[in-house]
């Protein structure tokens, strides 16, 4: 019975070693993997992106501008549409076309009539509204307008030196609870999204060139694949007023662009159109993106007895007006002439057929009788 113990007791010390052996060896092996996943992060990681190098300042803009160890002259100074800011000691100042990295060294120049060694920084408080241009393989291209980016909520919160016609321009230019930064997937979103025919992987912008570095124009190519794929935003470049974006057309479909561009958000869903006429349900339509008009019918109707062609009504992305009757069959494959792909804000009107037509010009033509005829034999009814 002793031998018994003496043995479980050893193989207990055994168990026990084992396991503090193995803690050991977790412990050992823990410690390196867990140091290769800590690094430092040097301080320059702080510093700015200086995205805004390119800015150029014109009307609407709202600049804060701070004078070093002279704190009385600083403040936020809105451009006015001259072009000016109103600046202590030197007054009217033209500002526009400039950057902000040009300003500050005018002011500088400027302020040492004034002030020893002056020493300005200068950042956007507001930014003014944005005219980008989007042109190629879009849905609706054309001029982009992104209203002003605003972070003040009320207007008892703006600071001095205002003057009353300031805070007039500042309530016009800056709408309130309106902020956001304009991007290249952002006006894409803006221009109701991508088609199956639009090449993200060389997206051209072109900026224009600041005074100081010669001025003219610049472009860059964008790739926007990886924004589809997995919502990376790195080349998703910030835009600024005037910036001209075009996007090219593939020469053959893609069928992957389109379902990706909605899942990524920069295509939406659906589209409304208008249809009216010989339809059972005349009014907006909601219809899938490049749905076809056998979809509209569809969600509509059924067709009217009598009825006869579509009429299609459309601005082309060259801004030009269509009108084209279309001789429709449902069965058509969607795209092709007789069931053509919609665009968002299409009107289609379906006509009456040539027995329809004549329908109603002879109830138009019989009524007129149908009613004397009615009031004769009542009166020699009433007689009788």
């Amino acid at each position: 019975m002793s031998i018994r113990k003496k043995k479980k007791f050893k193989f207990f010390s055994i168990n026990i070693v084992g396991l503090i052996c193995i803690s050991s060896f977790i412990n050992v092996q823990a410690q390196p993997v867990f140091e290769q996943k800590t690094s430092s992060i040097d301080t320059s990681y702080l510093k700015s992106r200086n995205q805004l190098k390119d800015y150029i300042l014109d009307t609407g803009d709202i600049l804060n501008i701070e004078f070093l160890n002279t704190p009385e002259l600083s403040g936020l100074y809105p451009i006015n549409q001259e072009g000016e800011i109103y600046l202590k000691r030197i007054k009217g100042t033209y500002v526009r076309g400039l950057t902000m990295k040009e300003l500050k060294t005018l002011l500088e120049t400027r302020y040492q009539e004034f002030l020893l060694d002056p020493e300005i920084y200068i950042r956007i408080d507001r930014f003014k509204p944005l005219k980008i241009v989007l042109k190629g393989e879009v849905r609706n291209p054309g001029v982009i307008r992104i209203e002003a980016f605003k972070s003040l909520k009320v207007e008892s919160e703006i600071p001095k030196p205002f003057t009353a016609q300031d805070k007039i321009l500042y309530n016009q230019v800056l709408p309130k609870q309106k902020e956001f930064v304009s991007t290249v997937s952002s006006i894409i979103r803006e221009s109701g999204g991508l088609t199956s025919k639009s090449d993200i992987s060389k997206i051209e912008v072109i900026r224009d060139i600041p005074k100081s570095d010669g001025g003219g124009k610049k472009k860059a190519l964008i790739d926007l694949s990886s924004f589809i794929a997995n919502s990376n935003t790195e080349m998703d470049i910030r835009l600024f007023d005037g910036d001209i974006v075009y996007i090219p057309s593939l020469k053959v479909k893609d069928p992957n662009i389109l379902p990706n561009s909605i899942l990524s958000g920069l295509t939406p869903k659906f589209i409304n159109v208008s249809i009216s006429g010989a339809i059972e349900n005349p009014g907006t339509v909601k219809v899938p993106v490049e749905g076809s008009l056998a979809d509209a019918m569809n969600l509509a109707g059924p067709r009217k007895p009598l009825s006869g062609k579509v009429f299609l009504i459309r601005y082309n992305r060259d801004g030009t007006l269509l009108r084209k009757n279309i001789s429709y069959y449902s069965s058509a494959s969607p795209g092709t002439s007789n069931n053509p792909y919609l665009i968002s804000g299409d009107l289609i009107t379906i006509k009456s057929g040539f027995f329809g037509r004549a329908t109603s010009s002879i109830k138009a033509f019989t009524d007129p009788f149908i009613g004397i005829y009615a009031a004769k034999e009542l009166i020699e009814n009433f007689n009788n």
